[in-house]
C-alpha cells in the first residue's frame, strides 16, 4: 500500500520534459494520446524538430497509428492557435502557457510540413536504421536486414552444424549422440533457449580431444572379447549359473540364459562397433565381486576381466565424447 501511495498522477501539462521518466499505464488509459501531447510539448517548449524526437513502439500497426494521431494532434494545435478555440482541454491549457502565439504557430506549422521526417519506428526498425546509417562504425553491411521471426534462420544454423559435425563423424560417435538424445531437434531447442544471451559463458571451457585413438583401443578390445566368446561361452554360463558364491537376488539362475543371449546378440551385431548393452556389467569382475556373498571367494574367469577392460575403455571414450 505504501508503494502505491508513492505513485504520482501523471500531469500532461506540468510534468518535466527533462531526464528519464517512467509512465505506467494499463490498456485503454490513453497512452497514444499522451505520446501525441508530449510530442507537441517538445516542439513548443523545447523547440525540437520532428526529426529530433524519437518515438518507439512494438508493431508496424502501432507505428502507423502513432503517426496518424501525432499528425492529427499537430493539426488540431495549429487550428487552435489560429482560432483560439478547441474542444481539447489540453490544447486550451497549452495555449494559455504559450503566450507567443505567432512563434508557436510557426513551430507547429513547420512540424507538420516536415512530418515525413519524423523518427517514429518499431524497435527493430530503429535498430535497422542505426545499423544502416552507421554501417562503418557498426561493421554491418549496407543491405543488412533484421528479421522478427528467426525460427527458419535457427533451423538453418542447426542443420548446417549437424551436416558439418555429424556427417563426417565416426559411426560410434553418432550412435553415442543419438543414444543421448542429441538430434537436430534437441540442438534447435538448445539454441532457442540460449539466443538473446550474448554474454553467456560456457563453464568449464571445453578443449577438444581427438577420440580416434580411444576408438581404436575400444575396437581392439571388442575384437578380443568377440574372438574369445565362442570358446568360453559355456564356461561363463556355467560359472554364473552354478556358483554358490553369487547372491541369487542379483544373479538369478532363470535370468542367466537371457544374459548369455544378450551377449550373443551384442557380439554378432551388424554395427561395426556397438555400445555395451544394459546388463553387460554383470559380466565384469567388479560387479561379480560386489555380488559375492560375505565369506565367499568370487568366482574367477579370465573372460570376466576382459569384459572389465572393455567396459573401462568405453567409459573413457564416453568421457571424451561428452567433451566434443
Amino acid at each position: 500500500m505504501d508503494k502505491m501511495q508513492n505513485f504520482k498522477q501523471f500531469d500532461l501539462l506540468q510534468s518535466s520534459l527533462e531526464g528519464t521518466n517512467l509512465i505506467e499505464a494499463s490498456a485503454g488509459t490513453g497512452k497514444t494520446y499522451t505520446v501525441a501531447c508530449l510530442f507537441l510539448r517538445l516542439i513548443l517548449e523545447k523547440h525540437l524538430g520532428v526529426n529530433e524526437i524519437l518515438v518507439l513502439t512494438f508493431t508496424e500497426a502501432a507505428v502507423e497509428e502513432l503517426k496518424d494521431r501525432i499528425r492529427t494532434k499537430l493539426r488540431q494545435a495549429l487550428d487552435a492557435l489560429r482560432t483560439g478555440k478547441s474542444e481539447d482541454q489540453f490544447l486550451l491549457h497549452l495555449l494559455d502557457l504559450n503566450k507567443d502565439r505567432r512563434n508557436a504557430f510557426s513551430l507547429v506549422e513547420e512540424a507538420i510540413r516536415a512530418f515525413d521526417e519524423a523518427s517514429i519506428f518499431t524497435i527493430h526498425g530503429f535498430c535497422l536504421r542505426m545499423l544502416r546509417d552507421n554501417a562503418f562504425e557498426s561493421g554491418s553491411l549496407f543491405d543488412t536486414e533484421l528479421v522478427t521471426e528467426d525460427d527458419s534462420l535457427k533451423k538453418e544454423i542447426v542443420e548446417d552444424f549437424w551436416r558439418n559435425h555429424f556427417y563426417q563423424a565416426s559411426p560410434l560417435f553418432v550412435r553415442y549422440a543419438l543414444k543421448n538424445r542429441v538430434s537436430p531437434q534437441s540442438l534447435l531447442s538448445l539454441l532457442s533457449n540460449r539466443t538473446g544471451q550474448p554474454y553467456l559463458s560456457i563453464k568449464p571451457e571445453v578443449n577438444f580431444v581427438d577420440p580416434a585413438p580411444q576408438e581404436e583401443t575400444l575396437k581392439a578390445m571388442f575384437d578380443k572379447v568377440r574372438d574369445q566368446w565362442p570358446s568360453v561361452r559355456n564356461q561363463v554360463e556355467e560359472v554364473l549359473r552354478e556358483s554358490e558364491a553369487l547372491k541369487r537376488t542379483i544373479y538369478r539362475k532363470d535370468k542367466i540364459p537371457e544374459l548369455i543371449s544378450a551377449m550373443d546378440e551384442f557380439l554378432t551385431s551388424s554395427a561395426s562397433l556397438p555400445f555395451l548393452f544394459k546388463g553387460f556389467d554383470m559380466l565384469t569382475m567388479t560387479q561379480i565381486r560386489n555380488a559375492t556373498k560375505s565369506g565367499y571367494t568370487p568366482p574367477v574367469h579370465s573372460f570376466f576381466q576382459l569384459c572389465e577392460e572393455l567396459s573401462d575403455v568405453q567409459k573413457e571414450l564416453e568421457k571424451l565424447y561428452s567433451r566434443c
